[in-house]
């Protein structure tokens, strides 16, 4: 009864082992990023509609103003961003930045990439990155900016990109 039974078993697995499969490769190459060399104006220009105040809020009150955004420039991809302090702040920047990705708008996004820990010993800091992405997906950039006043008087602040398709 016994080898009746692993017998079966064994018929059940080597047909299971017959039904076709389609694998897929994953692209997991996940492309540099490196400095971006563009103008103050062309700077100011991309950030324009996303830049957000901070002055008139209930917080602590270090960032005053701050933005990120996306600008696609032939296959690569812009990020640049901006965190500018009070006075009297000794650290800004962002705790982290978020590389996201879909592929098409009913999908959730998916980390593509994450830098952490970009700062200054300054009231103000700003970065302008350039990456090649995979085409065929929409991306966008989360971030976290970031102020330093003392130990015990800091401030983030979450924020969203704009969305753009490659």
């Amino acid at each position: 009864m016994k080898k009746r039974i692993k017998l079966l078993f064994l018929v059940c697995l080597s047909l299971i082992m017959l039904i076709p499969t389609n694998a897929y490769a994953h692209d997991n190459s996940i492309p540099e990023w490196e400095d971006a060399n563009i103008s103050q104006e062309e700077f100011d220009r991309i950030l324009a509609p996303y830049e957000k105040s901070n002055e008139k809020a209930r917080t602590a009150g270090l960032i005053t103003r701050y933005a990120i955004g996306l600008e696609k420039s032939g296959s690569q991809l812009s990020i640049v961003g901006k965190t500018i302090c009070a006075p009297g702040v000794v650290k800004s920047g962002f705790t982290e930045i978020v590389i996201q990705r879909r592929k098409a708008i009913n999908d959730s996004f998916s980390t593509y990439d994450t830098y952490y820990d970009l700062y200054s010993n300054s009231t103000s800091y700003a970065i302008s990155k350039k990456i090649t992405p995979t085409p065929g997906y929409q991306y966008r950039v989360t971030c976290t900016h970031y102020a330093k006043k003392s130990l015990l008087s800091t401030e983030k602040i979450k924020n969203t990109s704009n969305i753009i398709s490659m």
